[in-house]
């Protein structure tokens, strides 16, 4: 019985890893709740298409989930998406969703990424003060912000 029940925290533990080639879409951006026009900047990279959420609606996904227009973007924005998806940390392909730091907890904005594969999809929110965050993030997360506009 005891043999049982280890194997089968062996196998939850497992099923909350992500192989980054499996993959199925990223969805990554920058949020800033406090904010008058366009608060979101998020992209979805799916079969290397690059899509792009022009209604800000990340703000309304709770109720609709993430729109992306069927308009794509290619040339450098669809590099620096597969830079993006290519420099997931291990941190985020092991875990299972979590926010890291306070992301918009004082009007400095957050990280969001989206991992799909297979049935399994994860959601982290990062805070944008990358000393708030664990080391092995903070690249990923300037990265992010670099590529959206949100950090110079």
């Amino acid at each position: 019985m005891k043999y049982i029940l280890l194997g089968c925290i062996f196998l939850m533990c497992n099923c909350a890893g992500i192989q980054r080639n499996k993959i199925e879409y990223i969805i990554y951006g920058t949020y800033a709740g406090e904010c008058i026009e366009h608060c979101a900047t998020m992209y979805k990279l799916e079969n290397n298409t690059l899509f792009v959420d022009t209604i800000d609606s990340y703000f309304k996904k709770k109720s609709n989930g993430l729109q992306f227009s069927n308009d794509t973007l290619g040339g450098v924005a669809l590099e620096q998406a597969q830079l993006v998806k290519k420099q997931i940390p291990g941190l985020l392909l092991r875990s299972g969703s979590k926010v890291f730091g306070s992301p918009d907890n004082h009007d400095q904005g957050g990280v969001y990424v989206e991992l799909k594969s297979g049935t399994v999809i994860k959601k982290f929110q990062l805070d944008t003060d990358v000393q708030q965050i664990p080391a092995e993030l903070r690249e990923f997360a300037m990265l992010v912000m670099k590529t959206t506009g949100m950090a110079n």
